[in-house]
């Protein structure tokens, strides 16, 4: 069974779940989002990732499990959302309403699952979310579209961390880390960017992996 993010689930036996194939455009809901661990199922020749979205209102005791099933890169843990979609509608309105970009801001969206969690998990509490229709006629499930969202500016992880931290969360410097550790390497922060360096001249990674590990190791203590 997938993480849904949710402990101590006895004390929501209660509340009212629906599913996204239940939900009917115009429907609301407000309250505590959490993105859950993924998995990748297989589809024709490829994988796709596989995940819920959560959002329970704890005062109405009400909550939605939203799946989503979008591609998914194995190389670059990207997860992508084509314009119109479930979940270029959701991210793209998530985007919206924190960083007061304009709606349909992008042509598609191409995202680091780990980061996209780890950043909403930690720092959106709060969100208010509508089922709107799906773009394409023939979706039998509604599109969720993100009216609000509260944004913790503080995080309560600690300023500073290890590599192996870092590497834990993020799969693009796990790989660095990896290929440093077999060959008898320091892992410093150093000879981290360089391999990650190298492997985008190698064309093992994509120029997107390669700038959010670096945006990652920001907060990296040096050692080894």
């Amino acid at each position: 069974m997938l993480d849904f993010g949710i402990t101590a689930q006895e004390k929501m036996e209660d509340y009212t779940t629906r599913s996204l194939k239940e939900l009917t455009s115009g429907d609301e809901i407000s309250g505590e989002i959490v993105v859950g661990e993924f998995k990748t199922v297989p589809m024709g020749k490829r994988e796709v990732a596989e995940f819920y979205v959560v959002i329970t209102d704890h005062e109405q005791r009400q909550k939605w499990v939203c799946e989503f099933i979008t591609p998914y890169s194995p190389e670059t843990d990207n997860i992508y959302g084509e314009n119109g979609g479930l979940f270029y509608t959701f991210m793209d309105s998530l985007n919206h309403v924190i960083n007061h970009t304009p709606l349909n801001w992008q042509e598609n969206y191409s995202v680091n699952f780990t980061r996209f969690r780890n950043r909403v998990n930690e720092y959106v509490s709060l969100v208010t979310v509508k089922a709107v229709p799906a773009v394409n006629p023939e979706e039998k499930t509604v599109n969720l579209q993100v009216l609000d969202a509260q944004v913790n500016t503080q995080s309560e992880k600690p300023s500073m961390v290890s590599i192996y931290d870092v590497a834990q969360k993020d799969p693009i410097v796990l790989m660095a880390y990896t290929h440093l550790r077999n060959k008898g390497e320091r892992r410093t922060v150093k000879n981290i960017r360089f391999e990650l360096k190298a492997l985008l001249d190698d064309g093992k990674i994509t120029d997107n992996a390669y700038q959010t590990a670096l945006e990652e190791l920001k907060i990296v203590k040096d050692s080894v």
